[in-house]
C-alpha cells in the first residue's frame, strides 16, 4: 500500500528565498570538493554524498530559504558551516557504528574541537579529512568577529552537536521510548541550536540579558522542537532505509503508545503544531531587541518546511518536489517572495 501520505502542516508563517541561491550553489559545491568530501573512498558510505546526490539535497536552498536576507558571502560562509556538519552527521556515524568503535569516535570529536580554539587563531595542526579541513577554513574568519562569548556559545553548540553524534551512535539500537525525553536529547544535541546561533553572525549579536530570558529561550525551544518534529514525519522511510528509525519521534510516539504509524503521526503533529503556535506567539513576548531575530526564525522554520518539500534528500515523499525543476538557473521556478 506503500507510505501514507504526509499531513497537512499547519505553517502561518511565509518563505523566502535568499536572491544568491544559485552563486552558492556553484560555490559550495566546488568547496566540497576542495575538502575532500567527493573523494572515492567515500563512496562506500551512503550513497547520498556522491556528486549526484549532494545536488539532489540541495543543501544551499536550505540555507538560501533559512537564510533569506544574508548577503552573497555570509551565504556562502553558512552554508559552508552547515555542509561540514551534515557530512559529520551522514557520514560519521555510519563510519563508527559498522567497526562498533565507540573510543575512536570520542577520540575524533575531541580532536576536531582543536579545530575550534576560543582564540580565533589558527593552529599547527594538520586537518586529516574533511570535516577538519572544513573547520579549519572556516573558523578563523567566521570567529573574527565574535566576541569572547559569542565565540564560547558557538563552539559550545558544535561540541554538543558532535556529542550528539555520539549519544545517537550509542542509541541507535536502544533508542529512547520517552517522547519528552526524546524532545529534551533534540534540544541537547542537535544542530539547530548551531543554526540559531550562527544567525545571528548575519544579523548582530544578542545581548546575554535576552540570552537569559525564559521568553526567548522558549523561542528558540519552540523553533528546534518544531523543526525536529516535522523532520521526523517526513523523513521516517529515510531512516527506515538506513536503519536508524529508532531516534525518530514518530518511532518513539508509535512504539511508547502502542500506536501504528499513521496515529503516530498524528501525535506528532499536533505536538509539533503547539510548537508551531508557540513560536508563533513570541514576538510578543520577548524583549524588543529580540523580535527581528524571533521573525528570522519563524521564516526559517517556514524555509525548512519548504527545502523538505523540494529536496530529494527525503526521496521526494514530500509533496511538490517530483514537478520541480532543478539545476542552476532554476530558482525563478519556485514560488517564493524573493528578497529585493
Amino acid at each position: 500500500m506503500g507510505s501514507p501520505a504526509p499531513p497537512r502542516f499547519h505553517m502561518p508563517f511565509r518563505s523566502r528565498l535568499n536572491p544568491h541561491v544559485d552563486r552558492t550553489r556553484v560555490r559550495t559545491k566546488k568547496w566540497a570538493r576542495k575538502m575532500g568530501m567527493f573523494d572515492e573512498r567515500y563512496l562506500e558510505w551512503p550513497r547520498r554524498w556522491s556528486e549526484e546526490t549532494f545536488d539532489e539535497a540541495d543543501f544551499p536552498l536550505f540555507i538560501a530559504l533559512t537564510h533569506p536576507d544574508a548577503d552573497a558571502a555570509e551565504l556562502d560562509l553558512v552554508t559552508a558551516w552547515h555542509v561540514a556538519l551534515w557530512f559529520v552527521d551522514d557520514l560519521f556515524l555510519p563510519l563508527y557504528r559498522r567497526d562498533h568503535d565507540q573510543e575512536s569516535a570520542a577520540a575524533q570529536v575531541d580532536r576536531l574541537m582543536l579545530f575550534l580554539p576560543l582564540d580565533g587563531l589558527p593552529r599547527p595542526l594538520t586537518p586529516e579529512h574533511p570535516v577538519e579541513r572544513a573547520f579549519a577554513d572556516l573558523w578563523t574568519g567566521t570567529a573574527a568577529t565574535m566576541t569572547p562569548l559569542w565565540r564560547e556559545r558557538f563552539t559550545g553548540s558544535v561540541r554538543r552537536f558532535l556529542d550528539g553524534v555520539l549519544w545517537e551512535l550509542e542509541h541507535v539500537d536502544h533508542a529512547i521510548t520517552d517522547l519528552i525525553e526524546y524532545l529534551g536529547a533534540c534540544r541537547d544535541f542537535g544542530g539547530l541550536q548551531f543554526t540559531a546561533i550562527l544567525m545571528e553572525h548575519a544579523m548582530g549579536e544578542l545581548s546575554p540579558g535576552v540570552l537569559r530570558g525564559r521568553e526567548f529561550r522558549t523561542a528558540t525551544d519552540a523553533f528546534v522542537d518544531a523543526v525536529s518534529l516535522h523532520n521526523d514525519i517526513v523523513s521516517y522511510d529515510r531512516e527506515v532505509d538506513e536503519g536508524t528509525i529508532g531516534n525518530n519521534g514518530v518511532e518513539v510516539a508509535r512504539n511508547a503508545l502502542g500506536l501504528n504509524r499513521r496515529d503516530a503521526v498524528a501525535v506528532v503533529d499536533d505536538l509539533l503544531t503547539a510548537r508551531v503556535d508557540t513560536l508563533a506567539a513570541a514576538p510578543t513576548a520577548v524583549p524588543a531587541e529580540a523580535v527581528r531575530f524571533v521573525g528570522a526564525l519563524q521564516e526559517a522554520l517556514a524555509g525548512s518546511y519548504r527545502w523538505h518539500e523540494l529536496t530529494g534528500r527525503f526521496g521526494g515523499t514530500a509533496a511538490g518536489f517530483a514537478a520541480k525543476p532543478r539545476g542552476l538557473g532554476t530558482s525563478a521556478a519556485y514560488v517564493f517572495e524573493v528578497r529585493a
